[in-house]
């Protein structure tokens, strides 16, 4: 799901990319919410903003977004605050956690979410 390398610091902005973990194309209004870390202290949810297909928007205005939508070729890109003290060039222990609507799919329990998370090492790099 996290793109290898992809971690970057932006000013005090923290950004990485991210690939489907489905395989179908899902409308922005299926992501049911992401949780990040870095080096176990979190981005915080109230800055994350969601870049996909050349639209970005802030997290919590994906669920109105069924009109958008995330192609399983294409990455979206997660940008929050950075955490204090994350040191350029190291590496960090980068988590993500994943919710997504699989909207046509209901079960007895209601529509299908499926909870995914990758963790992968990386370097910190700083955009130009």
């Amino acid at each position: 799901m996290i793109e290898r390398g992809t971690l970057v610091r932006d000013g005090d902005r923290v950004r990485i990319s991210i690939r489907m973990p489905w395989y179908r194309a899902l409308p922005f209004s299926s992501v049911a919410g992401v949780t990040w870390t870095i080096d176990g202290a979190p981005v915080p949810a109230d800055s994350l903003t969601w870049t996909c297909d050349g639209t970005s928007l802030p997290l919590g205005d994906l669920a109105e977004r069924y009109d958008l939508w995330w192609y399983v070729l294409d990455s979206a890109v997660v940008e929050g605050d950075a955490p204090a003290g994350l040191a350029d060039g190291e590496e960090h222990e980068v988590e993500l956690s994943l919710g997504l609507y699989i909207p046509y799919i209901t079960t007895a329990h209601g529509v299908l979410r499926l909870e995914e998370r990758d963790a992968k090492p990386m370097p910190l790099a700083v955009a130009s």
